[in-house]
């Protein structure tokens, strides 16, 4: 009889192990399941990506963009035309091309009117 019980002691401990063992692999690809689903639901597709990249770019490049304009029409204004007509002909210059006099007196027409 007591060897009749450790027998049925041995086979239950065996039982128990093996039985928790299948539970620990299910739950654990079960969790594995679920992480992979909720992962691949909250993703961004490229186009979502790209679409919230350039409204973000859009925003914060648009005040700068205002400034840049305000700063440009202040500098247009503080130039006199002599101003203008020296940066241009030192442009041409730079360039090396070489405007003569009557193409000088057109631009300088052009820029009193």
């Amino acid at each position: 009889m007591p060897e009749e019980l450790f027998v049925l002691f041995v086979l239950a401990i065996l039982s128990f192990t093996i039985l928790s063992i299948i539970g620990m692999t299910m739950r654990y690809k079960s969790k594995n399941a679920q992480r992979n689903i909720g992962s691949g639901s909250s993703s961004l597709t490229t186009s979502e990506l790209e679409r919230m990249m350039k409204r973000a770019v859009r925003s914060a490049i648009g005040p700068l963009e205002e400034k840049l304009e305000t700063l440009e029409d202040a500098l247009v204004l503080q130039n006199t035309p002599r101003q203008i007509e020296a940066s241009k002909v030192d442009l041409l210059s730079d360039m090396d091309l070489h405007l003569s006099e009557d193409a000088l007196e057109k631009e300088r027409v052009r820029t009193k009117s």
